[in-house]
């Protein structure tokens, strides 16, 4: 019958007995033989195990049997262990996804495990909810050099810090962020560390342990902040009457400017008004000397050609007396017969008065007759040029017009029509070459920097921090108040690296980085696209002002790659340049509005960690030098901001108004 119940029971209890035979050669104790009885009892079937299912109970069995050798130490390592199990099996075998809490469950007990490495507090351990949660925590402890020590404090801060943190992730965070600190501090000064970190859990959560000299202490401060701002008061009173005296001075030199202004343009019309008239006067004066020269041009003309034509006439009339001297016997000896025939023609043409007016016309001398058809025609073109000129000397205002309204009209501004530039793509700036050595380029730049401060230019104290930062292509987001010189110093750095610098301004939406497609197809370009394309700095100033589901388009260019490339809405794929740079500035930190700045949006969180913070603030020493001849200016500006500046300390918030460099520049002009 023995035999038939042996055969007939599983593996997991054919081990259970042979661990209780084996613990029955240990050394007798009352723990040890409540123990026993209790799991004969379970392999009898008379009662259930405390861990379940039945394999689980014996695996716990034996790694408990091979780590521990007193008895007593058996019984209390297999009631931590029933601890264990019903912390994370809550349901028992019927928990929610089994198998994984039984590997966190054998992952704490096992040989290897927590429990047995003296990485094991079971108060720490039951503060978890999620077991997981405390072997990530001992895991990353046995990576530390003083691994045990700090263990050990952790356990001690971990029970006293977790009633004031409900969440489980957040209470694995700030154990870990204390097990950082403590692995960074030496052992004297771990129990301040931790009760620094308690401290503040206290605070977070609004417990404050009140000292009463400390109370006495904040009295003392209030009241000495009270005399500070009753002087503050006075020291305010005292601007807002030298302030008063000072827009009573501004007042007199912009109507003395006015004044001199109203009777600079009166001055100005008179003088217009009389020089309108010396000209026409000349011009009038002018006119009638052309007019006269043209008439005694013609008169001279005309006589000379009368003379002309009398001397010819002469001439001509000598040729016929000599003509009619040698003739004459001639004449003579025919005229005899010549009468009989004009006697007959005579008679034939005397009823003819045709003929008879060809012959008179006939009888005149043919080169008189051309000498006054010459004159004729000599006067009447004399005339009329006199006539065009004068015409064209009257007309000349009018042509003059016309020809300015032509001009005018010849410059048609063509309708506005988007084309893609295509140039040349420009090598790698050496300034901005990673290939060459960091020190070498710095060199070139604080040389070039050094020759403009010779020449008088002014640098803000982070200026070399943001170079820094625009050379190594890391994204820099400048934070500073307005009018601290953000812009300007971007400029500077653009002029200093050979870089084309453009604002584009906050961002509202995307087509403001990326252009967009119009309706007939073409690609309007970006700022933004051409930068990238061809190299320079996009400056994204206000960036705190803009659109923050736009601004995350951002992302996409932020990665710094050098074989990066974007497809544009154009349908281009364009290769990132490696003179590209991306610059944001903003009055705020990205954490949303203040006081001052209340219309201020949050920036994505992904795009402040593709961003480096740089903080700028006023620069006094560009104050100074703004205002170098104006030493007293300088002084109001000190006094004034560090009015402010107390103001904002004793109040708790920032001072409504502030004086920038801006403001600095605007007094010395």
């Amino acid at each position: 019958m023995a035999i038939k119940l042996e055969l007939g029971k599983s593996n997991d209890e054919k081990q259970l007995d042979a661990l209780i035979e084996d613990l029955k050669k240990i050394t007798r104790s009352e723990a040890l033989d409540n123990l026993i009885a209790e799991l004969e009892a379970i392999s009898e079937g008379k009662r259930s195990p405390s861990i379940k299912p039945l394999s689980l109970y014996v695996e716990t069995l034996k790694i408990i049997r091979e780590h521990t050798v007193g008895s007593r130490d058996y019984a209390a390592a297999l009631k931590v262990a029933s601890m264990v199990y019903d912390d994370l099996f809550i349901r028992g075998e019927e928990t929610p996804d089994f198998e994984n809490v039984e590997a966190v469950y054998k992952r704490i007990i096992s040989d290897s495990g927590l429990k047995n490495s003296s990485f094991f507090n079971y108060e720490l351990f039951a503060s978890f909810t999620d077991k997981a949660n405390f072997v990530s925590l001992v895991d990353s402890v046995k990576k530390c050099a003083m691994s045990k020590q700090i263990f050990d404090k952790l356990c001690t801060y971990g029970i006293c810090a977790r009633e004031y943190i409900i969440d489980d992730k957040g209470y694995l965070t700030n154990l870990l962020k204390v097990k950082n600190k403590l692995e960074l501090s030496s052992p004297e000064t771990m129990d301040f560390v931790l009760e620094e970190e308690l401290t503040f859990l206290r605070r977070a959560n609004g417990i404050y342990d009140i000292d009463p000299i400390k109370l006495a202490a904040v009295e003392r401060n209030l009241n000495a902040a009270n005399a500070i701002m009753e002087g503050s008061r006075d020291l305010l009173n005292n601007l807002d009457s030298k302030q008063k005296n000072i827009e009573l001075i501004v007042d007199q030199f912009e109507q003395r400017a006015k004044d001199i202004k109203t009777i600079t343009e009166a001055s100005l019309d008179d003088r217009a008004a009389t020089a309108r008239n010396r000209v026409d006067i000349a011009l009038k004066e002018f006119i009638a000397g052309q007019q006269k020269t043209i008439i005694m041009d013609k008169e001279l003309a005309l006589k000379q050609l009368y003379s002309d034509a009398e001397m010819e006439l002469q001439k001509y009339r000598a040729m016929a007396k000599t003509i009619t001297a040698n003739t004459s016997a001639e004449i003579a000896g025919l005229a005899k017969s010549a009468d009989d025939v004009i006697r007959k023609l005579s008679d034939a043409t005397k009823n003819d008065e045709t003929i008879n007016e060809f012959l008179t016309k006939a009888r005149l001398d043919e080169a008189i007759l051309n000498k006054i058809e010459n004159l004729s025609m000599l006067n009447d073109a004399s005339i009329e040029r006199m006539m065009s000129d004068k015409n064209t000397i009257r007309r000349a205002p009018e042509e003059v017009t016309v020809n300015e309204d032509a001009s005018v009209g010849a410059l048609k501004i063509p309708a506005y029509r988007h084309s893609r530039e295509e140039r040349p793509i420009e090598k790698v700036n050496p300034l901005l070459d990673m290939s060459i050595p960091f020190s070498d380029r710095i060199t070139s730049v604080k040389a070039q920097k050094a020759m403009r401060m010779g020449k008088g230019e002014l640098f803000h104290e982070k200026f070399d921090d943001v170079i820094t930062a625009v050379m190594e292509d890391v994204n820099p987001y400048l934070i500073g108040p307005s009018g601290c010189g953000k812009t300007h110093m971007i400029m500077q750095i653009g002029q200093i690296l050979g870089l084309e610098c453009v604002d584009i301004g906050y961002i509202n939406e995307e087509y403001d980085i990326l252009g967009y497609v119009t309706a007939t197809g073409d690609y309007n370009e970006s700022n933004f696209y051409r930068l990238y394309k061809y190299g320079g700095i996009a400056f994204c100033d206000e960036l705190d002002n803009g659109n923050g589901k736009a601004t995350v388009k951002l992302n996409s260019f932020l990665t710094n790659k050098i074989d990066s490339s974007y497809c544009f809405p154009g349908g281009e794929r364009v290769q990132r340049h490696p003179n590209f740079r991306v610059v944001a500035a903003g009055n705020t930190d990205g954490s949303g509005a203040d006081s001052i700045y209340n219309t201020r949006e949050k920036i994505e969180e992904s795009v402040q960690q593709r961003m480096i913070p740089i903080y700028v603030d006023y620069d006094n020493r560009v104050e100074k030098a703004i205002l170098k001849d104006y030493p007293e200016w300088y002084d109001f500006c000190c006094a004034f901001r560090h009015a402010t500046d107390r103001w904002s300390e004793v109040c708790g918030i920032p001072a409504p108004g502030i004086l920038t460099t801006r403001d600095a520049s605007r007094i010395r002009n």
